[in-house]
């Protein structure tokens, strides 16, 4: 089994606003101040012809998104409220405002343009008028032999991206790094983002040669913010304005507005 996990950097900050006109016109070059083209711009709308004649794009019904939301929000949960650690044992920090996230399909149709091409890799820009920031994570899993289930597949691929944990620090936590070449920790600063409130995921199989390959691309309200603050520290959910959430306990109602910009 060959399994490949990817990160995505920022390497500057954006700061370019975006006009409410452009709606959903993808290749309208406003959504991508930092060069394009936009993957959904003219995207697939089903798997390429390259993926082979036996690719297949999950559903993403009720079910698959519940889990996908509910295992973020349960590890968002652990560092919102100072449980979880690193590899050095030091716990991270509560966080004073993390929101809870939740699906959005938008987010996750554009996911879906990436993944039906089959080629690993992040695409150049995913921005929409309401995350004009977007971040992404994706992963790849190639084997022979038994397949596991796509539900056991996706927690395996978040829980892999959530273990970078034990690599980043407090510091990283503090103020994303401009300039680091360290083991990857940009998957886990993604899924624990306070600012990221919304995800939308895809996940394609297909064959490539004598290999299955699962390929998983979830995109996210806000990326890495290069000098930000992957969260704000503080007792949890002290900065709530409309209370805490009640199921996911560090985190912010669902009712929680929070801007999705730097």
């Amino acid at each position: 089994m060959k399994y490949f996990p990817k990160t995505f950097f920022m390497l500057a900050t954006l700061t370019a606003t975006q006009s409410q006109q452009v709606a959903n016109n993808y290749c309208d070059r406003q959504l991508c101040p930092q060069g394009g083209p936009h993957v959904a711009c003219n995207g697939l709308t089903r798997p390429a012809a390259s993926c082979g004649p036996d690719a297949r794009e999950m559903p993403m019904d009720e079910s698959k998104r519940s889990l996908i939301v509910d295992l973020h929000n349960r590890l968002r949960s652990k560092v919102a409220t100072g449980k979880q650690s690193n590899g050095s044992g030091t716990l991270y920090p509560e966080a004073s405002r993390m929101a809870t996230l939740q699906w959005d399909a938008e987010l996750a149709g554009i996911a879906a343009a990436n993944a039906r091409r089959c080629v690993f890799g992040h695409d150049r820009c995913r921005n929409t008028i309401s995350f004009p920031y977007a971040g992404q994570n994706i992963a790849q899993r190639s084997y022979q032999g038994v397949a596991i289930t796509d539900d056991d597949l996706m927690e395996q691929f978040i829980n892999d991206w959530f273990s970078e944990a034990t690599v980043a620090n407090r510091n990283f936590i503090a103020k994303y790094p401009s300039r680091y070449s360290g083991p990857d920790i940009g998957h886990f600063t993604q899924i624990v983002s306070d600012r990221t409130t919304r995800v939308g995921c895809s996940l394609v199989n297909y064959r490539q040669g004598r290999w299955n390959v699962q390929y998983f691309v979830c995109n996210y309200a806000l990326t890495n913010m290069i000098n930000q603050p992957v969260y704000v520290s503080g007792k949890a959910c002290s900065r709530c304005t409309t209370g805490c959430n009640a199921e996911y306990p560090g985190l912010c109602s669902t009712r929680e507005a929070i801007s999705a910009k730097p």
